[in-house]
Formats: C-alpha cells, sequence, structure tokens
C-alpha cells in the first residue's frame, strides 16, 4: 500500500499498524507418482544358478496402482456408492488416471480377504459387549433377494448378506449364539430363541 485512500498522501515510510487476514484453503494439484522397484539379479559364479532378489510383498505385478489410489476408489465404491465406471472417469478426469473397473473389483476382493482378520476382532468385542442391536434389512445381490443382517453398538458393527434371513443367516453371522449380554431387537420370533437378555428396539416401537 503506497498511498492514502483519501487524501493520496503517501505512505512509503509509514508503518504497519496491524494486518487484516484472509485465507483460502484449497488443494494441490494432483501429479502420479511412480516409485520404481528393482530386483537384483545374479549368477552364482560356482554353480551358475541365476539368483532374483526378492520384492516388496506389496509389489506383485511389473506394473500396479499404489495403495492410496487402490483405496481411494474402494472408499468411493463402499462407502458413497459410486459406480465403477464413474470411479474410473472420476480418476481419469482429476488426476489422468486410467484405472478400469476391473481393477477395483480386485481391489475390493483383496481388500476382504485382507480384513479376515479385523472382522474376528470385530465379532469378538460384540460378542463380549454388554448390550448389541441386531437387526435385518432386505436388499438385492444379483438380483436376487438377500438379507443384511448387522449387529452393533456404539463403537463396533459386524454386517453380513445373506440368503436366509432367519436363525440359519444369524447362526452364520457367529455373534448372537455366542452372545450372554443384552440383544436388542425387533421382537422378531428367531431373535428369541436364543440364550441371553432379550430388549425391546425403541426405534421400532415407535412406529
Amino acid at each position: 500500500m503506497s498511498c492514502c485512500k483519501e487524501c493520496g498522501h503517501t505512505l512509503e515510510n509509514v508503518e504497519v499498524e496491524a494486518y487484516e487476514k484472509r485465507q483460502v484453503f484449497d488443494i494441490p494439484p494432483v501429479n502420479l507418482i511412480v516409485t520404481e522397484h528393482k530386483s537384483q539379479i545374479k549368477t552364482c559364479p560356482h554353480c551358475g544358478r541365476i539368483n532374483k532378489a526378492v520384492f516388496p510383498e506389496s509389489v506383485k505385478y511389473p506394473v500396479q496402482y499404489g495403495p492410496n489410489i487402490l483405496a481411494s476408489a474402494i472408499y468411493c465404491k463402499n462407502h458413497h456408492f459410486i459406480p465403477y465406471e464413474r470411479i474410473s472417469e472420476f480418476f481419469e478426469d482429476i488426476m489422468g488416471i486410467k484405472i478400469c473397473p476391473a481393477t477395483i473389483i480386485r481391489a475390493e476382493k483383496e481388500c476382504f480377504q485382507n480384513l479376515e482378520c479385523f472382522e474376528n476382532i470385530i465379532r469378538e468385542k460384540l460378542m463380549t459387549s454388554y448390550v448389541v442391536h441386531f437387526d435385518e434389512t432386505g436388499m438385492k445381490i444379483e438380483g436376487k433377494r438377500h438379507w443384511l443382517h448387522v449387529a452393533s453398538n456404539d463403537k463396533y458393527t459386524c454386517y453380513l448378506p445373506h440368503s436366509k434371513r432367519g436363525a440359519e443367516a444369524i447362526d452364520a453371522m457367529g455373534i448372537l449364539p455366542e452372545f450372554k449380554g443384552v440383544a436388542v431387537h425387533d421382537g422378531w420370533k428367531p431373535y428369541n430363541v436364543y440364550d441371553c437378555d432379550h430388549a425391546l428396539c425403541n426405534a421400532h416401537l415407535q412406529r
């Protein structure tokens, strides 16, 4: 600021008294980072065997996407329910990355397998909880009628899609058969046969 906006007097040698601040939050341009891994290859001078060093366990293919890209794609699909094709379009339009739906599906399957241990921990936490809510709702998988079963408390939630609604699916989830706390549910008969304390869900009673 070089001069007064009122009278035009110079302000070149006037000390700054204070600052008025305004902030702009933004994200930087997205640039793809390529990390190249090289595995040493050596021939044994004694026996002639060709030896190759081992790549990191997560590096399985000559060219692949990293965990941040795949995790973002899985998040878009499973949390926001965005179709595979639209996720592919988003990555290409915003990041210049051509990721096909098949790659996202493969990443989902790998993520599912890697979460098996975590899922078992969730089940164990729920089985030893004092109060757990149980419910089920209809859904379609590949056009066929299924049921999404849920067991949850204020910290943990376990889902199980199953073709059955009753005891077969409840047993397959593996929580209520071993549960000894208070099971909160809508009073549907299959829940009542399990050996624990039962409480009716207030949300269902108010309907």
